[in-house]
Parts: structure tokens; sequence; C-alpha cells
């Protein structure tokens, strides 16, 4: 920005300045959107080819989640898809559909080489779980992938030693079974029994299923009570039956 003569002064403060990149983040975001719908439904589209689900449905439009999946020979279990970016802070995430039997989140981590993916999905698991707890908004699972994740830019962990020719496959993180409430405070998570997508998508990516624990993490919700009659929600991730993060909320009243 200096190269162009602008300087601090000029823009710390400014309403316009932060209009302007504000616009610009939109509309980058809003561009990102066709080319991650496209992404899934290739998926998708692969999944039928291999008769590993029935049919899909690209929804998009009014309604809040972007794809329906008819899973099974009779097609009488649907998954219901949200297609999400990576900026946590700007989901907002839907009602669950009433015909869903899964309703998952795909979030779609664009790759700035700055942001390392274990922030923005710490953001999106956060704006998840609160609306859990506050809103009663039940995600079953949410998937994460990252668009450099495999690249010469950022080498995915998980196969630094072994090559692979196609995309890595995203992460899973499996949310509760039902909604925390005071008299159910800590619900079971689900796992790769209880849904039937998760796996669907890993043998999609073609994952050995000995290989499955690398891309699956637990997100643990709970509602504490606290001594002065309030609550507060607190979260631990676990990835390979270990903790590898914690929070707490700010308390509310009951």
């Amino acid at each position: 920005m200096i190269q162009h003569e602008i300087h601090p002064p000029d823009y710390k403060g400014s309403l316009v300045f932060r209009s302007a990149i504000e616009h610009i983040r939109g509309s980058f975001i809003a561009s990102s959107t066709p080319s991650r719908e496209g992404f899934i439904e290739a998926i998708l589209k692969d999944l039928i080819r291999r008769k590993l689900i029935k049919e899909f449905q690209h929804v998009g439009g009014g309604r809040r989640h972007d794809f329906t999946v008819a899973v099974g020979e009779s097609s009488d279990y649907f998954v219901a898809l949200e297609v999400k970016g990576g900026e946590g802070n700007s989901i907002n995430i839907s009602d669950r559909p009433l015909f869903a039997d899964e309703f998952c989140i795909w979030s779609h981590l664009d790759g700035a080489i700055v942001n390392q993916p274990a922030r923005g999905a710490t953001a999106i698991v956060c704006r998840v779980t609160n609306a859990l707890v506050r809103y009663e908004k039940q995600v079953d699972a949410i998937y994460f992938r990252d668009a450099l994740c495999g690249t010469a830019a950022r080498p995915c962990p998980k196969y630094r030693d072994t090559p692979i020719d196609i995309s890595p496959a995203p992460d899973i993180f499996l949310m509760p079974r039902r909604v925390p409430t005071v008299e159910d405070p800590s619900p079971p998570i689900h796992t790769l029994d209880t849904l039937r997508f998760p796996r669907l998508l890993l043998r999609a990516f073609g994952v050995a299923e000995e290989d499955y624990e690398e891309h699956v993490w637990q997100v643990h919700v709970s509602i504490e009570p606290l001594a002065d009659m309030r609550l507060r929600r607190v979260v631990q991730v676990k990835h390979k039956d270990e903790i590898v993060s914690e929070s707490k909320s700010r308390s509310w009243n009951r």
C-alpha cells in the first residue's frame, strides 16, 4: 500500500477504508461459492457412479442447505449438506431440515497461506457449538477441506511419506448426537457407525479403512453449571483419543 502512496494515517480508523475491505471480502466470498459447490457436486456425482449413494439434488436458492443426498437403495435415508467458507465469524448456522437423517456442514477453507487450517476450523467449531447449545441448532458433522492441503505450499501431515494421486480427504469433526441440556449435559458423540455419509466420503477419496482415524475428530460439548446458577459451554476436541483443544464459553443465565 505504501508503494501506492497509501499510508497508515490515511486509513486507520477510517470507516470508508473498512467498508471497502468488507466489500472486497464479500465479493471474494460470493465469487468462491460456485467453485465450492461445484467441487461438492463432482464428489457426489462420483459417489453415484460408484453406486455409493442413490441420488442427490443441488437445492440452493431460498433453502438454507445446498445439497440433499439420498443414501441407500430404497432412498429412505437423507443427508442435508450445507456448504460454507472458512470464515467462522461470517457463518450463519441453518435450522436442521425436518427430513434430514444427517445434517452436515462442509467448510471449504480457501487456502490463504498466512492462515493455518486450524485457525479457521477452531472458529467454525466455536460458532457451531454455540448455535448447538444456545439455539438448539443440531449439526451431526462438520467436514473441513483446506484448498492448499497436499500441495507443495502445504504438504498434508497425514501423508508426508506417502505420495497421493488425489486431493487429500477432508477432516471429519463428529458432533454430539443430541442437543446438550441441563438434564442431559454431556450427550454422546456420533461415530462412523451412527452416521452413513462420513464413511462414504472417506471411501470416495480412497482412504483405507485402517487410516480412517487420521481424518476423524470428536467434538465433545457439555453444559457446566456454575455456583451462581449460571451455565457455560465446555468444548473438548479429541483426535485419536487425545485432547487437542479445550475451551469454555462465557456464562449465561439459566
